[in-house]
C-alpha cells in the first residue's frame, strides 16, 4: 500500500493523505496562524509516514492585488508548511515536490479555464467524481478551503506513480 500526500499551503489551506487503493482521504489544516503545525501533521500522518510514496506542496506565488502584508503572511504560511513537511518526511527519504497548480490541474482533468477562487468548485467537482466519500464540504454545505486542491495534488502524484 502506497500513500500520497498533497498540501495546499496558506492560512486556510489543507493537507491530504490519500490511500488510492481504498479511495480514502484524510485531511488536516495546513499550518498558519496559531495552529500547532507539528502536532496536527503528526496526528494526520500518524503511523503512516513510512507508507508515503510521494509528497507535494502546491508551488504558489504572491498574488496581484494583495497587500504587502497579506503577501508576506501568505509566503510565511507557505514556508511554514514546506518546512514542517520536509522535517517530517526527511527520515523516510521522501522528497517534498513542488508542483504548479496549472500542471496538476491539467494532468488530473481540471480543464476549465478559470482562475483564482473561480476554479475551486470545478476542482471539488472533479475530486468528488474520483473520491465520492471525500469530505470537502462543511456542515452548512460550503466548500472547505484547500481540501479539494490538496486531494487532487495527492491524486496527481498517484497518477504519476502509475506511469513510472
Amino acid at each position: 500500500m502506497a500513500l500520497f500526500l498533497g498540501c495546499d499551503p496558506g492560512a486556510k489551506g489543507a493537507i491530504c493523505l490519500l490511500d488510492p487503493s481504498k479511495r480514502i482521504a484524510r485531511f488536516g489544516p495546513a499550518p498558519g496562524g496559531k495552529i500547532p503545525s507539528g502536532v496536527i501533521y503528526k496526528a494526520i500522518l500518524g503511523d503512516h509516514m513510512d507508507l508515503i510514496a510521494r509528497a507535494a506542496i502546491e508551488e504558489v506565488h504572491s498574488l496581484y492585488g494583495m497587500s504587502a502584508k497579506s503577501n508576506f503572511s501568505f509566503g510565511w504560511n507557505c514556508g511554514s508548511a514546506s518546512t514542517m513537511l520536509e522535517i517530517l518526511l526527511d527520515p523516510y527519504n521522501v522528497e517534498l515536490e513542488r508542483v504548479q497548480p496549472k500542471i496538476w490541474q491539467k494532468v488530473t482533468g481540471v480543464t476549465e479555464r478559470k482562475v483564482g477562487k473561480d476554479i475551486k468548485p470545478v476542482v471539488a467537482e472533479v475530486a468528488l467524481e474520483l473520491y465520492p466519500n471525500a469530505v470537502l464540504h462543511g456542515p452548512k454545505g460550503g466548500l472547505m478551503d484547500g481540501r479539494a486542491d490538496a486531494l487532487m495534488l495527492a491524486h496527481y502524484l498517484f497518477m504519476l506513480s502509475q506511469g513510472e
